[in-house]
This record gives structure tokens, C-alpha cells and sequence, in this order.
């Protein structure tokens, strides 16, 4: 607490300097008098906004009979601007502040006391608003000149001085601010005597910079003084006996001694009320402080109801924009966010950073905390690339606001080192840990908490990295000191054990593993509530030991609690991106019980937690859309529905865009309008079920069984299903019958990247170009690899299933099965199976219900085709090639830099400007309409090209109801894949001429804003079969956007094919579809007929492109 200039001793110091009025003037100024007396109540009970009023008629009065400049105006001014800096309206106390010392200095002169007054003042407004370069030379000329003026004993040099300590501490000049807290101290007891009140405010001071040095020892006996003594001279009840007792309890927090700490938060909340009344600030701090001690100690069911009632009451009384309540805000975040309930806290954060900025500016510490917050709830929801640019930020305007070596500084880089070790980037995160666990170190002291921070996060790079022994040496250290400094069951200690316990687990030493493991769950179940996720890890760890042990039953109990922790965690009311983003975190979770069952041969269970760990929020999606299509919703309740998904589509179409051009400011405000209009849609979707039964029966996702699923296969078919985590692959087949089997399939060795590899050798054959033998050895080579490890341990079971359903998982997703081969097979499966994908048999079961649904509208479109739109070239960036020239060689490097960054948002639009891309007119896909137009003349197909081949035409389509009035729906266009950026991911529609607000791309982020009831949408676009592949979810975006849109089956293509081939394949497949086949049998049929064409049709980089997702 630093000491400030007191409200009522300015209006002394005018009372002091005023001179005798006329007899005419006198009655309005002593009228302003009694409306000062007024507001100096008002102001000690803490009511500044009842104290302003009258503050206001006593500066008019007085400068209409006084004057402006003189100096009872002036101490009136003064005081005016303190009531406005009080209520954090800082922009309005600052002009008052600025002109006041310019008015005192202008009559008074510059070393006149209230002249230094007034300095003092404006310094501390600069403080407030985190303007730290123009506060200090203030501070500094303030206390020289009173030092000069009035000796370095009097009362004001004193508050100069420790004001000036107070600036360079919050500059993080930790040395230099010692030696002036330990002067001011030293000089306030030999002037006033070691009880004063000043001295003892003076001492708290001291005490305060030993705990920002993190030298928690030598302050506590220091707090334990002040209160002793001020309790003594004072009295219990005094204010700043209350206040030294809230100081004792937060040193004793700070020591991590929350035993002793709690008692005297709520001896002081108690104290504070009854002295001060409940809704005095500092009544409110006292509140803060006892609910942060609940929430420290785990009492989170305690601290909850405290800190809502605590932030109503400091809005009320302070306004929404005040310190104190943005303060409260941001903590009641935190507290939720402790409680798990990410949701809850989403919107909070949002909310108190961008009220921050506003009030604050960019640069304010208390604005880039919240900076900070914001990006730590986005990493907790999984988030971590969208977190990566506020984190940055944040660095990057801490190091220029305080420097480098100050501890804000410091939490930032660590909080930048995380992130990047986070998302693997760790050759970035490991200088910047080094770095700054030898900054804190020598600026803060080996035991300072920061330090031990740094020093963990340092130990967990070196384990990431193999470094143990470097690891092990620094968990041990930090374990030790964070159990001396902080006690044994402070969170931060409970860290270290979790992570010591780990690392002894990573070098095999399971006997020294288990009993840290353990305890390290129980504590943290009795701190923190056994659903909370700092808990679920340290189950999972805990789990993860007894499997290396061979205690198998007591793992899968163990992750049977953690799977069901999760499940609660993920049921809270956020976003489908926040949903599919918090559950990535933790399906590894869910691989490791399914193998586990598997290993115990339950089969069913096994598979259960395969369909748990598949398409999620695709399922909850689809469940919706049946809900509100199957249970007679009134019209109005459908349009709200259908109008949320459009708002919903439209703002995430514009995070995306912000995202990828770094527009950071508004993508905040974006996230922070889309979690309302989330919020909203939860509480009408609440609405709706508490009115319509079936309506919530049809909402609630079920999770299929194998028994209950078995019956939505057709009677030819087999379902296979893998569960991948890295290289190791779980399979399960299913049949009609219900019969189910579950298959280790072990650990396959660069799965991934053999996967990618052969992904990419396909598509290479699509080009045209005559394949060098190495090259088509190496191909053939990996087609039978992946069919011999993902294929043949099934045979048993599938060889004789004519249709083959098949699940993917993780990269599984870029294979077209149908290449695959088989041993001592020279054609690929395809010849003799027909193949189809689904995202899990969950997703299956929906499907099938609403091909129920479709099957019964009426009056249904045959054909409603979109292609050939007429692009317009871009505008190319690269100055280079502003005259039309073509790419150089440095062109292509650039770009394929830019693209290989793969967790720039930006590269793919970067890379295409280096490149001067454009996209080119199809003229092939004209041929692929007019035959479409052909096959399906006397149906009415409703075909756009050309000019009509626009966003705009697509839209009037939707609004006038005609995009859901059709059975087949497709697009032969160009396509833009953003597997970075999922939702950017677009179909290209023409680029001439379109109308403000109208750029031609159809993203993923947009089509859930469409309403679709076709049975079959086909892209023959490039690449729309890729997106970014999510744990938990499976393929994201144009594949995942048109299933929520409300189409049924897609045919998507993995690469591009040539013009003239596409039109050959989509037509015979709509020949076979218009004859009377169904979808997958006509798909298989052109497939086989492409193979029995011989070259180039045969090479599967012609017909395996197209896949079929769907029923």
C-alpha cells in the first residue's frame, strides 16, 4: 500500500491560502464550504459517486466568485479529480490533473507546497494509467524539490519518497526502490517515532518490496510489527489497525502458510464491515481477499457464491468500469476457471479485457494481464494457435512498457516459452525458458515464486526434449523449495510433485513414481474437487502408472473416473470450437481405457470409448437439426433457430478472417460477441426442451452401443473402425449380427508420415507425368505396407463383406482405403468390395434417422447444380510481379517457407500473394454441367454458370427456402483448403463483380448458416476432402460444415484431378445414380469401370480421389 495524497488535506491547504471575501460574495462561499463538508463524508464512507455532486457545485461556486487560478478553486480542482480517479474515470480526472499544476505552477510558482501537491497528484493519475515513462520524472522532480524546499524529514518529502519507491517498483526496479523504502522507514522513526502511523505505514511499505524480491521471510516479521503495534497505539477497530491485519493475512497467503492466513481474512472482512459498512472499497477488498483465500485453499463451492455477491456490489457502487470492479471481474473469471468451468469463465475474461482497453489503453499492465488471461483460457479449451499472437503481443508491449527484466516481463516470456512448447515449437520455447529462469533467478531470488515457475517450466522442456538428468536435477529443487516456501498442499507445490512424479515414471523408476502419483491425485482431489482438470491430470498420470506396473483393473478404474471428469468438463455451455478444442486436450485419455478394455477382452467397452472419442460435436450437431426438424416447432421458434446458426456461421466466418489477417483486437471482440449470442442460443435451446419432451429426448446425444448399432448396417456390410493415438491403432469390426471384435493392432512405426507420404505420391500421379520407376516402387511398396498393418489382422472377418463401412481415425482420414492392397492380391480392394466412410457408427445412426426424414418431404428437386464462375484475378502484393511477371525461383522458395511455417494463420494467403495466384477459368466443368443438364433433362434440374455462379445467386437460393428443396446438390468450382485455419476452407464461386459484403467464398464458417436437405452433395472442386484433422472430431471443415448445414451424403475429392477426367467420372456416376443405383453403388461401379478402362484411368490418382462420407 503506498501512501497517497490524502483528500482532505487539499482541502486544508486551500483553506489555508484563502484571503477575506467582500460580504456580497461571502454566503456563497461558505454555501461551497458546506458542500465540500458534504462531499468529504461522503468520500470517507467510500460513496464517491454521491460525493461528486456536491464536489461539482463547490468548484462552480468558487470559480465563478473566485476565479479559475485561485487557490481555493484550485484545491477544489484537485479534489474533483481525485473523486473522478477514485471512481476509475481516468480520462476524465486527467485534463483536470493536467490543468490544475499547470495553474498552480503559473500562480503559485513551481516549488510552492500545493504547487508540489499537485505534481504529486498528476504523477500518480500517470501511474494509475499505467503511464510509467511520464509518472517518474514527476515522482523524481517532486521529491527533489521537496527535499530542497522542506528537508528530507518532513511528512510530504516522506510521501514523495516512498512515491517515488512505489513508481520504480512498478517499473520493476526492485533495487533501486529498496533502498528508499528502507530510507523512508529509517528517517518517518527517527522524526516521528517507531509508532507514528506514518512510520508504520512506512514499514508495511518495507515489507511490501521484500515480497516483491520474494523474501516472504524477512517480510512477514515486518507485517507482524505493523499490525502488533498499530493495534496498540490505534486500536483494533482503527482503519489502518484493519488494514495492517489484511496485510498480515495476505503475507502469510504469500508464504503459502493458508492455515494462519484464513483466520485474519476473515477477522478482517468482519471488521471491515462494521467499521467501514459493507459497501465501502476497502470493505470490498477485504471481500476480494477472503475469497481468494477460499479459492487458494480449495474451498472453490465457498469462494463462488462470495465473489459473485462481491462483483454485484462493486458494479453497483462503482460503476462497471471502475479498477476495483474490473479487478473483481477478472477474479471471479479465475475462479471459475479453477472450478473447471471454462465456460463460465470464457465470457468473463472476454469481457474484463476488452472493458480494460477501453479504459486502460492497450498498454496498461492491469489491460495485457488480461491480455494474458484471455490467452491462457484459449490454451486451457485447446486453442493454442489462437492463443500464440495474444501472447506475443502481450511480450512484446510488456518489454517496452517495463523492460526486460521486470517480473511482467518475465510471466510474459514464460507464457510465450509455454505456448510454443505447447505447439511443439520447442528449438523457440527452450532459449526463452533458459532466459528467463535466469532472469528471475537474479532479480527476484531462487525461492522467489516466479522463479520457481520458470524453474519448473524449464525442467519440462528438458523432459519434453530427453534432457532428464538436467530435468530431474531442476524437478527435485523446485519440489523441495515450492514445499519450504509455499507448504506442502499449495497448488504451485502439487505442480511440481505431479511433474516429479512423471519424470521419475519417464526414467523407469515406477517405485519412486507411484507414491508421488498418488499423493499427488489425493491432495489435489482434497484442494481442488475431483472433477477439476489440474485433478483428472494427476488421475490420468496416476492411471498411466499402475498400467506400466501391471495393476490393470486399478488403471481402468482410475480412467473410468477421469473419462467421466472429462464428460463433465465438456457438457458445460461453450462453442463447437471450444467443445472440439477442451476435448483434444484429454481423448488421449480415452485410447488409453479402450486399450486397456481391449487388453481385458471387453470388446464392448472397448468400443464405446472408440465412439466417444469420434466426431463429438458433429453428433451434437446433427442431434440438433433432427430436434428441430422432428418435433413440431412453431414457425417462429424454427426461424430463431435457423437465424442463431447464421449469426453463429457468420461471426465464426469472421474470427476466421481476422485470424488469418491478425486483425487481434476485433477477432476479441468477435469471440466475445459470439459467446454471448452462445450463451443466448443455450438458454432458448433450454427453453425449448422444458417445452417440448421430445425435443430434448431428440437433443440428448447418445453415444451408440455395438448392439444398438449393429442394426443400422446393411445386411452386406461390415463396420470397421480404428482408434489411432500417434502410431499406436486400435481396430473393431462390426457386423450385422451384432458380432463385434476388437484388435491391437500395435504400434505401426511412422504411421503418420507414411501416410502423408503415400497421400502425397497419389496425388503426384495425377499430374500426368510419367512416374520413375523408384518412385512407383516406392508407391506399390507402401499401398501393401498399410494394407498388410490395417487390413489382413481383419481379414477373418471382413473378406467376405461385399461393403465395407469404414471409421477412420487421426490420418487414417487421407487414405483411400480402395488403393489399398492385400497379400498375394494384384488388385486393389476396391475390385472386390465396395467402400464407403462414415465418421463413427453414432454419426451412421443419424444419418439413417434423417434419411428417414428426407425420404418423406415432398415435391423434391432432382438436380440443383453450381460451376464454372467466372474468376477474377487477384491483385497481386508481391511488387515484383505487379506488371504480370512471372514467379522467380526466389518467388517459389519464399513461399514454400511460408507455407512449411505451419502455425502461421497466414501463410497459405501469403504464399499465394508471393506467388501471384489467381484463380483460372474452368472451362472443362461447362462440358461436366451440360452432360449433368443431359441426364437429368425432364426433372427440372436447376443448373447456374458462368456470370450466375455467384455467392450472391447462392444466397437468394438459400433465403428463398429452394437450397433445401433439392436431392443432389453440386459444385464443380475451384476449392481454397485452409487445413490451418479450418473454417476459411471455401468453395470458390465467381470473383467478378460481386457487391459489397460479398467475396465469393463459401467457408466452412459459413455454411452452417445454410439450410440444406439433400441426400448427396458432390464438390468435384480440389482438395475439399482435407481440413485439419482435431482429437475427438476427426476432419474439420468443408466436410464437417456440410453435414451441419443439414446434407445427408458427400462425395469429396483428396486432390485435383485433370478437368477433362472429373467430367468423365462425375457424369457416369450420375448416369449409374439416375438409372436407379444407389449412391455407393454407383460410386463403386464408376471406380471399377475407371481400373477396366486401363491407362491413365486405371491409376488410381484418377478414380480413388473420390470418396464417399455417409450412409
Amino acid at each position: 500500500m503506498k501512501l497517497k495524497t490524502l483528500f482532505l488535506s487539499l482541502i486544508g491547504v486551500a483553506l489555508m491560502t484563502s484571503v477575506a471575501q467582500t460580504a456580497a460574495v461571502e454566503p456563497q462561499l461558505e454555501l461551497a464550504k458546506t458542500y465540500l463538508n458534504q462531499a468529504d463524508q461522503y468520500y470517507q464512507q467510500g460513496q464517491f459517486q454521491q460525493a461528486l455532486p456536491w464536489l461539482k457545485k463547490a468548484f462552480q461556486i468558487r470559480t465563478t466568485i473566485l476565479g479559475e487560478k485561485h487557490p481555493r478553486t484550485l484545491g477544489t480542482l484537485n479534489n474533483l479529480a481525485e473523486i473522478y480517479r477514485q471512481l476509475g474515470r481516468f480520462s476524465e480526472a486527467l485534463p483536470l490533473l493536467e490543468k490544475s499544476y499547470r495553474f498552480h505552477k503559473a500562480v503559485l510558482g513551481e516549488k510552492h507546497s500545493n504547487t508540489l501537491h499537485s505534481m504529486n497528484n498528476l504523477a500518480m493519475i500517470y501511474q494509475d494509467l499505467g503511464r510509467l515513462d511520464e509518472a517518474l520524472p514527476l515522482y523524481n522532480k517532486s521529491y527533489r524539490l521537496s527535499k530542497a524546499l522542506l528537508g528530507e524529514k518532513h511528512a510530504f518529502t516522506l510521501l514523495t519518497m516512498n512515491n517515488l519507491a512505489s513508481i520504480y517498483k512498478d517499473l520493476g526496479r526492485l533495487s533501486d526502490a529498496l533502498p528508499l523504502y528502507k530510507n523512508g522507514y529509517r528517517l518517518s522513526k527517527e522524526t516521528l517515532g517507531e509508532q507514528h502511523p506514518d512510520t508504520l505505514t512506512s514499514l508495511n511499505n518495507l515489507a511490501g518490496i521484500y515480497e516483491g524480491l520474494g523474501r516472504l521471510s524477512e517480510a512477514l516479521p515486518l507485517r507482524k510489527k505493523v499490525y502488533r503495534l498499530s493495534k496498540d497505539v490505534l486500536g483494533e477497530k482503527h482503519p489502518n489497525s484493519i488494514i495492517s491485519l489484511n496485510n498480515l493475512a495476505m503475507s502469510y497467503n504469500r508464504s503459502g502458510k493458508l492455515s494462519e492466513a484464513l483466520p485474519l481474512f476473515e477477522k478482517s472482512y468482519r471488521l471491515h464491515k462494521e467499521v467501514f459498512g459493507e459497501q465501502h472499497p476497502n470493505t470490498f477488498i477485504s471481500l476480494i481477499n477472503l475469497t481468494d483465500i477460499y479459492q487458494d485453499l480449495g474451498r472453490l463451492s465457498e469462494a463462488l457464491p462470495l465473489h459473485k455477491k462481491g462483483y454485484r456490489l462493486i458494479k453497483k457502487v462503482l460503476g462497471e468500469k471502475h479498477r476495483l470492479t474490473l479487478t473483481t471481474l477478472n477474479n471471479l473469471a479465475s475462479l471459475y476457471q479453477d472450478l473447471g468451468r471454462l465456460s463460465a469463465a470464457l465470457p468473463l475474461f472476454e469481457k474484463s479485457y476488452l472493458l480494460r482497453l477501453e479504459v486502460l489503453g492497450e498498454q496498461h499492465p492491469y489491460t495485457l494481464t488480461g491480455l494474458n488471461n484471455l490467452a491462457e483460457i484459449y490454451g486451457e479449451l485447446g486453442r493454442l494457435s489462437e492463443a500464440l499472437p495474444l501472447v506475443e503481443k502481450s511480450y512484446r508491449l510488456k518489454k517496452a512498457v517495463f523492460g526486460e527484466k521486470h517480473p511482467e516481463t518475465l510471466i510474459g516470456m514464460n507464457n510465450l516459452a509455454m505456448n510454443y512448447q505447447n505447439l511443439g515449437r520447442l528449438s523457440e520455447a527452450l532459449p526463452l525458458h533458459k532466459k528467463g529462469y535466469r532472469l528471475s533467478k537474479d532479480v527476484l531470488g531462487d525461492k522467489h515464486q516466479l522463479t520457481q515457475t520458470n524453474r519448473n517450466n524449464l525442467a519440462l522442456i528438458y523432459n519434453k526434449l530427453g534432457h532428464l538428468p538436467e530435468a530431474l536435477s531442476l524437478y527435485e529443487k523446485n519440489y523441495r523449495i515450492s514445499k519450504e516456501v509455499l507448504g506442502e498442499k499449495h497448488p504451485k507445490t502439487l505442480s511440481s510433485l505431479s511433474n516429479l512424479a512423471n519424470l521419475y515414471q519417464d526414467l523407469g523408476r515406477l517405485s519412486e513414481a507411484l507414491p508421488l502419483s498418488e499423493k499427488s491425485y489425493r491432495l489435489r482431489k482434497e484442494l481442488l474437487g475431483e472433477k477439476h482438470p489440474d485433478t483428472l491430470a494427476s488421475l490420468n498420470n496416476l492411471a498411466h502408472v499402475y498400467t506400466e506396473q501391471g495393476h490393470v483393473n486399478k488403471a481402468i478404474q482410475h480412467l473410468e473416473q477421469f473419462v467421466a471428469g472429462v464428460e463433465q468438463l465438456r457438457s458445460g455451455n461453450l462453442s463447437a470450437e471450444n467443445r472440439q478444442g477442451l476435448f483434444k486436450q484429454w481423448v488421449h485419455g480415452y485410447f488409453k481405457l479402450s486399450l486397456l478394455y481391449t487388453l481385458k477382452s471387453r470388446s464392448v467397452d472397448a468400443f464405446r470409448l472408440a465412439e466417444m472419442s469420434k466426431a463429438r460435436t458433429l453428433l451434437e450437431s446433427l442431434a440438433a437439426k433432427l430436434a428441430a426438424q422432428q418435433t413440431g416447432l412453431t414457425t417462429a421458434e424454427q426461424q430463431q433457430l435457423q437465424d442463431d446458426d447464421a449469426r453463429l456461421a457468420f461471426l465464426n466466418n469472421r474470427i476466421a478472417k481476422a485470424l488469418e489477417d491478425n486483425r487481434l483486437e476485433e477477432r476479441i471482440r468477435l469471440e466475445a460477441e459470439k459467446t454471448q449470442r452462445v450463451n443466448k442460443r443455450h438458454q432458448f435451446h433450454q427453453q425449448l426442451m422444458a417445452k417440448y419432451p421430445k425435443y430434448a429426448q431428440l437433443s440428448k446425444v447418445q453415444i451408440i452401443s455395438a448392439k444398438a448399432g449393429a442394426k443400422y448396417l446393411p445386411a452386406d456390410a461390415v463396420l470397421i473402425s480404428y482408434l489411432v493415438n500417434k502410431n499406436k491403432v486400435l481396430a473393431f469390426t462390426l457386423q450385422p449380427n451384432g458380432q463385434l471384435t476388437a484388435h491391437d493392432l500395435g504400434e505401426i512405426p511412422n504411421l503418420e508420415t507414411n501416410i502423408k507420404d503415400y497421400h502425397h505420391r497419389l496425388l503426384k500421379g495425377s499430374r500426368g507425368r510419367p512416374i520413375r520407376p523408384i518412385r512407383k516402387n516406392k508407391t506399390a511398396k507402401l499401398r501393401r505396407q498399410l494394407g498388410k498393418r490395417l487390413l489382413e489382422p481383419l481379414l477373418s472377418v471382413i473378406k467376405d463383406k461385399p461393403h465395407w463401412i469404414i471409421s477412420p481415425s487421426g490420418p487414417l482420414a487421407l487414405i483411400p482405403f480402395e488403393t489399398l492392397h492385400l497379400e498375394g492380391q494384384q488388385q486393389p480392394v476396391i475390385v472386390q468390395h465396395q467402400i464407403s466412410y462414415v465418421q463413427s457408427l453414432s454419426v451412421l445412426a443419424l444419418l439413417q434417422q434423417r434419411d428417414r426424414v428426407y425420404q418423406r418431404l415432398q415435391n423434391r428437386g432432382s438436380l440443383l447444380a453450381m460451376g464454372a464462375p467466372i474468376y477474377q484475378p487477384t491483385i497481386p502484393t508481391n511488387p515484383a510481379l505487379l506488371n504480370g511477371g512471372n514467379p522467380s525461383t526466389a518467388d517459389f522458395n519464399i513461399a514454400r517457407g511460408l507455407v512449411q511455417s505451419s502455425d502461421d494463420p497466414k501463410r497459405y494467403a501469403r504464399a499465394f500473394r508471393q506467388l501471384n495466384q489467381n484463380w483460372e477459368n474452368l472451362p472443362g466443368t461447362l462440358a461436366e454441367l451440360e452432360q449433368l443438364e443431359k441426364l437429368f433433362q425432364g426433372q427440372k434440374p436447376l443448373i447456374y454458370k458462368l456470370a450466375d455462379a455467384t455467392e450472391a445467386k447462392l444466397q437468394r437460393l438459400n433465403q428463398q427456402g429452394l437450397l433445401a428443396k433439392y436431392r443432389y446438390i453440386v459444385f464443380s468450382t475451384h476449392g481454397y483448403l485452409s487445413p490451418q485455419v479450418p473454417a476459411l476452407s471455401a468453395i470458390v464461386l465467381g470473383q467478378l463483380n460481386n457487391p459489397p459484403g460479398i467475396d465469393g467464398y463459401i467457408t466452412a464458417g459459413e455454411w452452417p448458416g445454410y439450410d440444406l436437405k439433400s441426400d448427396l452433395m458432390v464438390l468435384s472442386a480440389c482438395e475439399t476432402g482435407r481440413g485439419e484433422i482435431i482429437g475427438g472430431e476427426g476432419i474439420m471443415g468443408l466436410p464437417y460444415a456440410f453435414y451441419v448445414a443439414g446434407n445427408k451424403n458427400t462425395i469429396l475429392t483428396l486432390w485435383k484431378i485433370a478437368d477433362n477426367l472429373t467430367v468423365e467420372f462425375i457424369t457416369s456416376f450420375f448416369a449409374k445414380l439416375n438409372a436407379g443405383q444407389g449412391q455407393i453403388e454407383a460410386l463403386t461401379a464408376t471406380k471399377r469401370e475407371f481400373i477396366n478402362k486401363g491407362l491413365p484411368h486405371s491409376k488410381p490418382a484418377y478414380w480413388a480421389a473420390f470418396i464417399l462420407y455417409g450412409v
